[in-house]
């Protein structure tokens, strides 16, 4: 399911995309890929990491620290934050915004996938947004998607008490093959900033189809640089993703359980 952005802005945003997407490629430099101190993906094993027993590997739907931390490792959104804190490209390889900053387009890196080799398309995206957003999502299931609420302050439907929407979004929708367009009901001057919390990583939809997903013995699948290769009641150890979008990274991970 997707929620609909008016189609008028979907055919301005076509018609200007190759002008300004030039214009705003990254620079050799500014690829996404992660570079030292950049992510919270660690490129060797680490042995000295404890987590609790009680994890949940769905960021959208946990706000517990272990949790987000482990998630990290695993999944990774349109964007992440480099040392400084500042936006790069991750899944998406770069971005437009518009003069009024209420429409962002994102072009997608080609030929990304999951863990299982799974493609992630811009269907993907909206599915994952709709979930958080939209509570007509057959993906939502019974969380509470906090962290949404928190900083977009709002699902889709709800009204404040001069009858506007609470969120700061209103829709996302596919527009090509290659992109998604984020429509904001007003400036959200942070947004790619918040993009990149582990909240709004991209998840498999249809691994959403397991309530008990993102718990011990579920099947995890993966979007960032590591996959779970055993978890049992006292160690969790994450391997290098080999269908990962850039380099991979070297060596396990491994969080001790308690």
């Amino acid at each position: 399911m997707n929620t609909r952005v008016a189609p008028y802005r979907i055919l301005l945003f076509s018609a200007i995309m190759i002008i300004l997407l030039a214009a705003c490629q990254p620079k050799a430099d500014e690829t996404g890929a992660p570079q030292p101190g950049e992510t919270a993906a660690a490129t060797q094993a680490d042995t000295s990491m404890t987590v609790r027993a009680d994890l949940l590997l769905d960021p959208a739907i946990t706000q517990d620290p272990d949790s987000l931390k482990v998630s990290r490792y695993l999944y990774d959104g349109l964007v992440r934050l480099d040392a400084g804190g500042a936006p790069q490209p991750a899944l998406a390889e770069s971005w437009v915004i518009s003069d009024d900053q209420l429409d962002y387009i994102f072009t997608l890196r080609s030929g990304l996938t999951f863990s299982d080799g799974t493609a992630i398309t811009p269907d993907v995206i909206a599915d994952n947004f709709n979930r958080w957003f939209d509570p007509r999502s057959p993906l939502r299931g019974n969380g509470t998607y906090a962290a949404w609420e928190k900083i977009f302050l709002g699902f889709h439907g709800e009204k404040d008490d001069d009858d506007r929407a609470k969120s700061t979004v209103d829709g996302i929708q596919k527009v090509d093959v290659n992109t998604v367009l984020i429509h904001l009901n007003r400036p959200v001057p942070e947004l790619l900033t918040y993009l990149a919390d582990p909240a709004f990583a991209i998840l498999n939809p249809a691994s959403l189809s397991d309530p008990a997903y993102g718990r011990q013995g579920s099947v995890i699948v993966s979007s960032g640089p590591y996959i779970v290769s055993s978890w049992s009641d006292s160690e969790l150890t994450l391997s290098p993703n080999p269908n990962y979008w850039t380099t991979t990274p070297a060596g396990n991970v491994e969080f001790k359980v308690q």
